[in-house]
């Protein structure tokens, strides 16, 4: 007998993760608390137990409120992969309740970021991941980069770009910055900085910066998230004048080095748009393969402004980004973020 409960302990928690292949960084108890933290959003995680009192399954759900995207059950907002754990007689019964959970609220649609075996949900793709196994020796693992990719680390070596992982708060305040720069000249809101303070001081080792300096100056970084035998390329900044010498290739080449010296098995380089083909071949560079991500919803997959980066709405939105004052844009940026998810 399958009886669902909404709090569970911690350790017991770990416990099923460290026992589930399929579970990720997403769905631990510090990323419920980091979100919660950061966006003040209202959570209901749903656990399965067995008669032993065991816990067989899992369903994390936030309930996001937005205008742009529309009111939703997400499972997990800042995840580009975060689906259901348990067998599929036990993902049915969570699904059940979820759905009750979900008459409860003003949701407009319910998202399950994987694949559900479930006729109520609809499943779509509109993202991939590219993932590379590092458990390959390093000279292997750079022999079986792109040309391109190996042209353009050994530029940004020979132009004296140096890159490591730092554990200075300072640096992170700069990562900050950087991101800031970087979303902005994309016409995008950027991440505030409570979201990457809050990141390092809950999830602690399961994340790193590293970053890229030139002339003892940060001109790049970039986040990983660690889980299990993964890496995580979860987000990369860098300053617009420096971006000709390269620092992104170098930046992804540093980390792919510590994750094979480190044993790990996978680095994955995150999700990417399939309206994004510049980042789609540069993820495609480094040996990596394609993983096409798909993701569940109910009652459909709804449109909204960010859908389509090609539509009027979309392209009016982000020229006016772009023209804001910094100041303006990241005080913008803080008050509409948790929108997305």
């Amino acid at each position: 007998m399958t009886t669902i409960v909404t709090n569970v302990g911690k350790e017991e928690w770990e416990y099923f993760l460290d026992n589930s292949n399929a579970a990720t960084i997403y769905h631990t108890p510090q990323w419920k608390t980091f979100l919660e933290k950061t966006f003040n959003y209202e959570s209901n995680y749903l656990f399965a137990k067995d008669e032993n009192d065991n816990i067989t399954g899992l369903l994390p759900l936030f309930y996001v409120k937005s205008k742009l995207t529309g009111n939703r059950l997400c499972c997990v907002p800042f995840s580009h992969r975060c689906g259901i754990l348990g067998e599929i007689n036990i993902v049915k019964s969570l699904i059940d309740e979820a759905m009750n959970y979900f008459e409860s609220t003003n949701a407009h649609y319910f998202e399950i970021r994987d694949s559900v075996s479930s006729p109520l949900f609809e499943t779509q793709n509109y993202y991939s991941t590219y993932v590379l196994d590092v458990s390959d020796n390093v000279e292997n693992l750079w022999k079986n980069l792109s040309s391109n990719a190996r042209r353009a680390t050994r530029k940004s070596e020979k132009l004296g770009l140096i890159a490591h992982q730092t554990d200075d708060p300072h640096a992170l305040k700069y990562f900050y910055k950087l991101n800031s720069m970087t979303k902005k000249e994309l016409g995008v809101p950027c991440h505030p900085w409570k979201f990457f303070k809050n990141m390092f001081d809950i999830l602690g080792n399961n994340v790193s910066l590293y970053v890229v300096e030139y002339n003892d100056e940060i001109i790049a970084g970039g986040i990983r998230e660690y889980y299990k035998d993964t890496i995580i390329a979860g987000y990369a900044a860098s300053h617009p004048e420096y971006k000709h010498m390269n620092p992104y290739n170098l930046l992804n080449w540093k980390s792919i080095q510590d994750a094979s010296n480190n044993g790990y098995q996978y680095y994955d380089l995150g999700r990417v748009s399939y309206q994004n083909e510049g980042l789609m071949f540069f993820k495609s560079r480094w040996g990596t393969i394609e993983k096409k991500l798909y993701y569940s919803y109910f009652p459909k997959n709804p449109k909204s402004l960010t859908d389509n980066r090609s539509g009027f709405l979309y392209n009016i939105g982000t020229k006016g980004i772009k023209k804001m004052p910094m100041s303006l844009y990241e005080q913008f940026s803080n008050n509409i973020f948790s929108k997305f998810g």
